[in-house]
């Protein structure tokens, strides 16, 4: 499992916050390895001062980092292939957008608690509009979601791919979870949206992906 941090979060917040105490029997039976990575938001999308272009491109170079050295260094390590991406808040942006790109390298994805538009969050740094729009296409799930079809999510790889939309009644990105299993689900690729009580916070997605590592 691939575990990336809240927004502006750190690596190490996973286990700070109980989010990997949640999966102690997952981990103590042998059943689970977990590598939790880095993602530099604050030199990615919340760059503030960066042109967002600037920002997209670091965001893919990091990613190319992902798959073309990481992945292939936590398969070889864990000795399986079955890799799952979990993630909270901004973290979960960061899971569902490696599955739904590579969805030939991840078999299952937690993404919890997430904003998946992010013509949204971008528009809160500086002037929004059809140029960003533009510039952001290919790494907003929002976006490239809508024209996916399903014959070429097939040819992608994702016919094994686990889709998991984990959200919460008071969280105040429950509203992407509700459109993005709405492209999905128009579109034809299965997926699983569950939506929990309680907010936008650690004790909700440490009882999430308990339940559904």
């Amino acid at each position: 499992m691939l575990v990336f941090p809240t927004s502006r979060g750190r690596f190490f917040d996973a286990e700070d916050r109980g989010l990997i105490a949640s999966l102690h029997r997952h981990i103590d039976q042998g059943y689970l390895q977990v590598f939790c990575v880095e993602t530099l938001d604050w030199e990615l999308l919340l760059a503030c001062g960066v042109s967002f272009a600037e920002r997209r491109e670091r965001w893919l170079a990091l990613e190319r980092h992902w798959t073309d050295e990481f992945i292939p260094y936590v398969r070889h390590k864990a000795q399986n292939d079955f890799l799952v991406a979990a993630g909270c808040s901004l973290g979960a942006t960061h899971a569902i957008n490696l599955t739904l790109r590579h969805p030939d390298l991840v078999r299952r994805v937690l993404a919890m608690g997430g904003p998946y538009d992010l013509d949204n969050i971008a528009s809160l740094f500086g002037k929004g509009g059809p140029e960003l729009s533009r510039q952001l296409y290919f790494i907003n799930p929002m976006a490239y979601m809508a024209n996916m079809s399903y014959q070429y999510w097939l040819q992608m790889g994702g016919g094994h791919t686990q889709i998991n939309l984990l959200s919460a009644h008071h969280d105040f990105c429950l509203d992407d979870h509700l459109r993005l299993a709405g492209l999905l689900g128009r579109n034809g690729i299965d997926h699983h949206l569950e939506v929990w009580d309680g907010g936008h916070d650690w004790p909700v997605w440490c009882a999430q992906i308990a339940a559904f590592a």
